[in-house]
């Protein structure tokens, strides 16, 4: 956790083998080595250029989900996976405010909280379903 702190070192461990270790010892049942772990992704997640190694690296997400929804956490650990998640959805949610968004699109705030499917399997030169 202490590596982490420093912000000029946050980019750097954002690897996906640091990750996945980070983890790995999140989910494990020594209660100061959870704390390290979850920790040190939080302040990780305050980087922006870790924001995608994040995202991607398989199971931190479903790990923090996982530590904040148990109730069998340490409230010191839910509440760090917490932030840590609340952190990420911020950066996520600025990525996704500066995007480029075409011309003819009406603006609005987001989230929107709407579904929308994406009808790629219909042809627009013919209207016909099928592969384009």
């Amino acid at each position: 956790q202490n590596l982490t702190a420093l912000e000029s070192n946050r980019a750097g461990l954002s690897t996906n083998t640091i990750l996945t270790v980070l983890s790995i010892s999140a989910m494990r049942n020594g209660l100061e080595e959870q704390l390290a772990a979850v920790g040190a992704l939080l302040n990780l997640s305050g980087e922006p250029g870790a924001i995608v190694p994040l995202t991607n690296t398989k199971n931190v997400l479903a790990t923090l989900v996982h530590l904040a929804h148990n109730g069998d956490t340490c409230a010191d650990v839910r509440n760090t996976a917490c932030d840590c998640i609340s952190t990420i959805g911020l950066w996520l949610q600025a990525l996704a405010g500066v995007g480029v968004v075409p011309k003819d699109t009406e603006m609005e705030l987001l989230p929107t909280h709407r579904v929308c499917g994406w009808e790629r399997w219909v042809n627009l030169t013919n209207g016909h379903l099928g592969p384009q």
